[in-house]
């Protein structure tokens, strides 16, 4: 993010005359920022942050209301910022009485958002939240006072503040928290379960008295059963023998029946034959050889067929009358079949149900489930309610328990002996490269090395020294040192090229001021950043890139002098 411009118009002690600060995006610059107190310094610092992110911090921290903001007299501001971002030209415009938020895009204004959505489009553009953005802009020497006599505790939290590793605490007490709930949660599932057992085994005893009782219930049901089927049994053969006797009687008749209708049908073949002959002799002359059939004799071959035609007609007669006399004794006897064999089957029906029966009931006695029992039912079913609880439970419990080793691990990796050394560790390295580097830059006489907990080990030819044996300057400049260093570090995972330091120079003689500024005129150029000095007096001017002076009158203004009036 390179920001080119910022401007103020009604912003707190600025008036209503629009005040323009550029930067150089090209080039890193070392510029003074001088002003006396009450004129203005530490408000266009917080302008960054409202025109950005539509709010400011107080003094305690705490969110300043946004109402008073615009200067008392003029009643609105309106503030606005440029700045490159992946490549886009973006341009800010935010203000109060009236309320105005725009975001230009390549000149190109983005109205297709509400504010909400705007801002949370900006911040994508800035590419941090308003904390982590403090920290990359604004650094008070204070901040950073007396770093190397700090206590671990005092340094940690100021590494989580520089390197926004918070959210590893936050997660390591979120951990402790789900840890200690999940703890809660298997305790009562382990009772649950414990609870579940001990009705289970006193319901499963009055259960197997119940089942012995079953069981005698049982065997004296199926000997009845068995009893029943006895008798039904003699039936069944009784019954048998007089459907085999029938079928035979049947096999009979069909017998008698078909020599009557093979005997039937001959008679009427010859029948047939003969009033073929009859109707021939009827014609009185053969149709073929013209012989004449009127003399005696074929008179009395004619006569002879009519005797012979009626004879067989009788014997056809007494067949029809037979052959019924035959049916009704066969269907008389079907009758009596189908009688038996109904009752056959039914009888067979209920010896299969005996059968079914008994083997239901041995089957339940062999297994001592005492289902035919009501109350034992009511009793297994219970028993299958508490099981699917205990199952319930035992699973739940299984989860706790691998959650617990879950949180476990999570907590060990975020813990600080976790994840967390392993990056301060990666840290460490480079800035002790760092920190060497700006000693010799500040030509101080001392090797300064952080430890695995941040303490400055200080030395002077190879021989460990005291910090309370420094000078307050020295101290001063090896904590200048030490902060250059985390900047350094900073600006390698996040570069904004602006970054305002604030009381810097108090108890530190020329020769030590003149060291610090040479050290951060090679982090200007070296890292592109435009480095404001805030001061409350013009300094030695052949050290600046520029000099930017803030005045206030009734309103604060921003005025740049040219380094060659001075």
């Amino acid at each position: 993010m390179l920001i080119s411009e910022i401007s103020v118009r009604g912003f707190k002690s600025f008036g209503n005359n629009e005040q323009i600060l550029k930067l150089n995006t090209n080039k890193g610059e070392l510029i003074l920022l001088v002003g006396p107190n009450g004129s203005g310094k530490s408000s266009l610092l917080d302008s960054f942050d409202y025109v950005l992110y539509g709010k400011v911090r107080g003094k305690k921290k705490k969110w300043t209301t946004l109402s008073t903001l615009p200067n008392r007299i003029n009643n609105e501001l309106i503030n606005k910022v440029k700045f490159i971002s992946n490549g886009t030209n973006v341009e800010i415009h935010r203000g109060i009485n009236p309320g105005i938020l725009k975001l230009y895009e390549n000149e190109i204004e983005n109205d297709r958002a509400g504010k909400s959505n705007l801002d949370d489009k900006i911040e994508s553009y800035i590419g941090v939240d308003i904390e982590t953005f403090k920290s990359f802009i604004s650094m008070s020497i204070n901040d950073f006072k007396n770093f190397i006599s700090l206590s671990n505790e005092e340094k940690q939290l100021l590494l989580d503040k520089l390197f926004n590793l918070e959210v590893i605490n936050i997660l390591n007490n979120i951990l402790k928290d789900l840890n200690r709930a999940n703890k809660l949660q298997l305790t009562k599932y382990d009772s649950e379960i414990s609870t579940l057992n001990e009705s289970i085994e006193s319901i499963k005893k009055s259960i197997s008295k119940a089942i012995e009782k079953e069981k005698q219930d049982i065997q004296t049901e199926i000997d009845k059963i068995k009893a029943e089927m006895e008798s039904k049994k003699e039936e069944y053969q009784k019954l048998k023998d007089k459907i085999e006797k029938i079928k035979i009687k049947e096999n009979e008749i069909k017998i008698e029946i078909d020599k009557e209708k093979e005997e039937y049908i001959n008679i009427q073949n010859e029948i047939k034959i003969a009033d073929k002959d009859i109707i021939l002799y009827n014609s009185g002359k053969c149709p073929t050889c013209k012989t004449d059939f009127n003399n005696d004799h074929y008179q009395n071959l004619k006569d002879t067929l009519i005797e012979k035609k009626k004879k067989l007609e009788d014997i056809k007669s007494e067949i029809e009358v037979n052959l019924k006399s035959i049916r009704e004794r066969q269907n008389k006897l079907q009758s009596i079949s189908e009688e038996s064999n109904s009752i056959f089957n039914d009888i067979v029906y209920l010896l299969r149900g005996y059968k079914s029966q008994i083997e239901k009931l041995q089957l339940q006695k062999d297994k001592e489930s005492g289902q035919s029992n009501q109350g034992i039912k009511e009793f297994e079913n219970t028993i299958i309610e508490l099981e699917n609880k205990k199952i319930s439970s035992q699973e739940n419990s299984s989860i706790s328990k691998d959650k617990e080793v879950y949180y476990k691990e999570l907590s060990r990796i975020f813990s600080e002996d976790g994840v967390k050394k392993t990056i301060i560790s990666g840290i460490i390295k480079p800035i002790n490269y760092f920190i060497t580097e700006n000693i010799k830059k500040m030509g101080l006489p001392f090797q300064v090395q952080l430890d695995d907990s941040f303490t400055a080990e200080i030395k002077h030819l190879g021989n460990q020294i005291e910090h309370d044996s420094l000078s307050t300057g020295e101290t001063k400049r090896i904590n200048i040192a030490i902060l250059i260093a985390y900047l350094k570090l900073i600006r390698t995972k996040k570069h904004i090229n602006i970054l305002f330091l604030d009381e810097v120079f108090s108890s530190i003689d020329i020769e030590g001021i003149e060291s610090i500024l040479d050290l951060l005129k090679d982090f200007a150029f070296n890292y592109n950043i435009n480095i404001f000095v805030v001061h409350h007096a013009i300094m030695n001017q052949e050290y600046f890139d520029r000099i930017v002076k803030i005045k206030k009158d009734i309103f604060s203004v921003v005025e740049e002098i040219s380094i060659n009036e001075i």
